[in-house]
Order: C-alpha cells, then structure tokens, then sequence
C-alpha cells in the first residue's frame, strides 16, 4: 500500500506539462490536488476560481451530459486493469464557458493516507476531437455517397435496360402496324377491281394507320406528363354520362373479341366539377388494358359508386373495373406505373403497345386528387380501382356541352385555298382533299413562294391559307408574318391556318403567336381540315 507524501508530488507534478490531479475513489469523489496545467485547461488563475467552478469533486469537472458515462467507463476500467492507467474522454466546461474535450487518463491506487485514489494525467484534447468528428462524418459521408454511387450504378444500369427493351418494344411496335399497312396496301393495288376485297384490305389500313398514331399520340403524351405540371380544367357535367362515354369508347373493341362487358351502375345523378379529358383517358385506359388482357369471351365488370357526401360539398366516387383476364405477376405489381414498363407475356396474341397507359392514367387521374389502386394474381384476372374526390354542383349549374358533330366534309361556298406544303405527297393528299370538298386550290411548296402568291393576286383572291411549318427556304412562322405585315386589307384578316407536324402544345402555341388563327396537327381527317375551314372563312 503506498504512502502519499503531497510535497514530493507536488514538486512531481509542477513540472508535467499535462494536467495532474488526485481523486478519491469513493462516493464524494473529493478531489485532493491539481497541478497549474489544470487551473489553465480551466481557464482558471487561482485555486480558489477552480474548487468555485468544480466544488472541487471529479462531478464538478465533467459536464453534466457526459458525467454518468465517464462514471461508469471508469468503475469498468479500474476493474479490468486493476492498477494500471485507462482512458476515457468527455467534456468539461471552463471558467469562460467554453465546452471543451479532455483526456482522462486515470490509475486506481490504493494509499494508507487517503484509501482508494486516482492518479490522473489531463489534456485538452478538443481540436483532435473536432478532427476526429470532421474525419467520421467524411468517412460516413464517402459511405454514403459510396452507397449513393452505387445506388445511381444501379439505376442507370435499370435505365440503361429500360431503354434498351424500351427501343426493342418501339421497333417492333412500330414495325408491326407498319407491316399491316405496306402488306395491305400491295394487295389493295393488286386487287383494285375486288371491289369487297379492297374495302377490307383498306379498312385493315386504316385500323393500323389509327394504331400507329395512336402509338406516337402516347409517347408524345407521356413527353408533355413528364416535362410539364397538369392542371385540371374542371367543369359541370353529368358524371354518368362521362363514364358511359369512355365504356362507349371500348365497346366496339370488347365486341370484336365477344368480351361481355358488364356495367353496375350505382350512381346517383349527380353533376359534378370534372375536367373530362383527363377523366376519360385515365379510365380509358384502364379498360383498354382490360379489353387488351381478357381472352375472347371473356368478361369485364365496370362498378361504379358514390361514397357519402361530405360537409364541404365533395364526395368520393369510385369505379373498378375488373376483368377474367391474363392477370399480372406479383413482380412487375411494384413497377407497372412507371413509363415504358411491360410485363412480358404470350399468353395473349397480338397485344403491342409502349407501355405509357397506367402510366399517363396515374399521371392524369392523379391532377384530379385521384387514386389507383390494383389487385391481381397470375392468371385469374386484374382488378383496378379508381377513386377520385369530386366536387358536386348545384342543381341549377349548367352542364358543359358536348363536343359539336362532326362538320360536313363539303366547303360552304366557292373558296379558293392557297396550299403551303414542302412534302409532295402530302401536299397532293390536302389539295384532293379540298378539291373533292369543292374548294379551289392553288399549290406551293416554300413559305417564300407562299409571300409571292398572295402578293401576285388580287386582295381577296384567296380565302384561306393552309401553312406547313417545317419548309427548307422559309418556315411557316416566318411566311405568316411577312404576309401579315404586306400593306394589303386583305392579309390582316385572312384565316391562316397551321398545317404541321409539330403536335406538342408549344407548338400550337407558337402558331397562334406568330400571326396564324390555329393549328391543325398531322395526321388529319378531312373532317377536321374542311370543318376548320368552314369555320374560320367569313
């Protein structure tokens, strides 16, 4: 058992350049000495400002966050070393208070003057601390980004994949109806005397004309859903008419395979706030997918309902559609919203497409507030529910008028139309097109010749200006302005019509902006180009 003799461990201490001081070892933890250099780690400059800031107890040194750790760290330790030094780090507050890190490095050692005491070397510690925190959060951080590095790997190598299937998909995608519609069109040559049998051979190209429009109609949709926010255009309608308009829509396709299609309508006549060009896509193409995945004679239930109507006017209408259908695997459940995803199956012939429908569904049904949920198993059919939260109008509120029929496919009086189309062949098929409709037509190729023709003519001699946008001389925008600024009467007014490509809604609405009355996007029918005619031609 040692005997402490405090002068020879003062003048021990007074020239170690750490701290060093005595503790009991019991309950009080009374401290017996400290040297200068643990006055200074203090921020102290006497004795008497220390034992005032520490009540002179190995409590008062530790800050109070860190005390019943260092505590118990030091029991342990002085029982597995017995009486060699152990260390342990924690905070103290100094006499400034500034929160500083120290390094505690204690022996238990019995004495007969005092019993059980620590011997204790002090440092501060603090900016090796610090770095040490600075070095883990830089080593979590490289993990992190390591993980995150990897997890962007993954995803692009997924995106990689996607892209690929997706171009895959795309060629023959497009390759099929376009092999319907150059095979077809042989035989139509082939058979121009079979009056039948050339009906039908161009009916198959016209089913698979409207097939691959409809393809790039959904890749264009999805580029618009992906670059730009929907906003629903709500108005009043009857939402029982809405929904037997898009079942309409299907009808014909369900027929063509004998699928049944049974509707449970549990609505009450309501006429609600909706915008319905979304409503009728986003369901739309869901019974598509159901008509598309349902063997022949198979069946589709459409259920649809209203919830109980809440305080603020709104309620929630529901619409499930079911079917007997392939089903969908429980893999491919988590990822059948996001675009270009297919699952891939032979279980139903014939079924081509890019894999945008529950993608721009959800994308559309959602600008609404609504909600898709699905059931399914492999091979026992698919059930989609759709719930959206509608506001209901009152019963003097106007319903939103449907759609116009269509416009006679003849011109309303004796019209001459000045053609503006670079491309032969489709400046061959608008100019018989409004000749068959009785219009009269003059024909050029350039937007520049465009300037020149209605310069060379008399004001008034055309009614009309059906203008291509993408022309190799002088593009559409830029004809239309020169013709709008000709120092003539009757240029200022004369109706100039888009006839373009260029289908996006910037590009509708560049037209208007440059001077022209609207936008007529290709592929077109010659309803839509004479009755846009018709109507704009005073």
């Amino acid at each position: 058992m040692a005997k402490v003799n405090m002068k020879e461990i003062k003048a021990f201490a007074k020239d170690i350049p750490d701290g060093f001081l005595i503790v009991k070892a019991d309950k009080q933890e009374d401290i017996l000495y400290v040297n200068d250099a643990v006055l200074k780690i203090f921020a102290c400059k006497t004795l008497e400002q220390f034992v005032d800031l520490t009540d002179y107890s190995f409590k008062g040194i530790v800050f109070s966050e860190d005390y019943e750790r260092a505590k118990s760290f030091i029991s342990e330790q002085a029982q597995k070393l017995k009486m060699k030094f152990g260390c342990v780090e924690y905070r103290i507050k100094r006499r400034d208070g500034e929160i500083r890190w120290v390094e505690d490095y204690g022996k238990l050692v019995s004495t007969e003057d005092y019993g059980d005491v620590y011997y204790v070397l002090m440092r501060d510690v603090t900016e090796k601390h610090e770095l040490e925190e600075q070095l883990e959060i830089r080593r979590k951080m490289e993990i992190e980004l390591e993980k995150e590095l990897k997890r962007e790997l993954e995803r692009e190598k997924h995106l990689n994949e996607v892209k690929t299937n997706f171009l895959f998909n795309l060629s023959h995608d497009i390759r099929t109806p376009m092999n319907a519609i150059v095979g077809y069109t042989d035989l139509a040559k082939k058979h121009l005397k079979d009056g039948k049998g050339l009906k039908e051979y161009l009916e198959h190209v016209s089913e698979s004309s409207n097939h691959l429009l409809s393809l790039i109609d959904a890749l264009l949709e999805m580029s618009v859903i992906q670059n730009e926010e929907i906003v629903a255009k709500n108005e009043v309608c009857d939402i029982r008419k809405q929904l037997n308009i898009v079942i309409d829509m299907f009808r014909v396709a369900a027929d063509d395979k004998k699928i049944k299609i049974v509707v449970n309508d549990e609505l009450p006549d309501d006429n609600v706030y909706l915008d319905m060009a979304l409503f009728r896509r986003g369901l739309g193409n869901i019974i598509d997918n159901a008509v598309k995945f349902t063997h022949d004679k198979g069946t589709i239930t459409i259920t649809a309902k209203r919830q109980q109507k809440s305080k603020s006017g709104y309620a929630k209408y529901c619409f499930t559609v079911q079917d007997t259908g392939v089903g969908i695997d429980s893999d491919f459940m988590g990822r059948m919203y996001d675009a270009f995803e297919r699952e891939v199956t032979s279980t139903v012939a014939g079924y081509i497409g890019p894999g945008l429908g529950l993608t721009i569904s959800k994308k559309m049904l959602g600008a609404m507030g609504g909600v898709i949920t699905a059931e399914s198993k492999k091979g026992e059919g698919a059930t989609f529910t759709v719930e959206i939260p509608l506001e209901i109008a009152a019963k003097d509120k106007s319903v939103a008028k449907s759609k116009a029929p269509k416009e006679e496919v003849k011109a309303k009086g004796k019209y001459r139309v000045l053609l503006v189309e670079d491309v032969e062949i489709n400046r061959l098929l608008a100019e018989q097109i409004l000749l068959e409709a009785g219009f009269m037509v003059d024909a050029v190729a350039d937007g520049s010749d465009s300037i020149e023709m209605v310069g060379g003519n008399p004001e008034g001699y055309y009614d009309a200006i059906l203008m291509d946008i993408q022309m190799p001389v002088m593009n559409g925008y830029e004809a239309t302005k020169r013709i709008r600024k000709l120092k003539r009467k009757d240029t200022k007014k004369i109706p100039i019509i888009a006839l373009s490509a260029n289908a996006r809604n910037e590009d509708m609405k560049m037209s208007v902006e440059c001077g022209m009355n609207t936008h007529i996007s290709k592929p077109f029918n010659a309803e839509e180009l004479v009755g846009t005619l018709n109507k704009y031609i005073k």
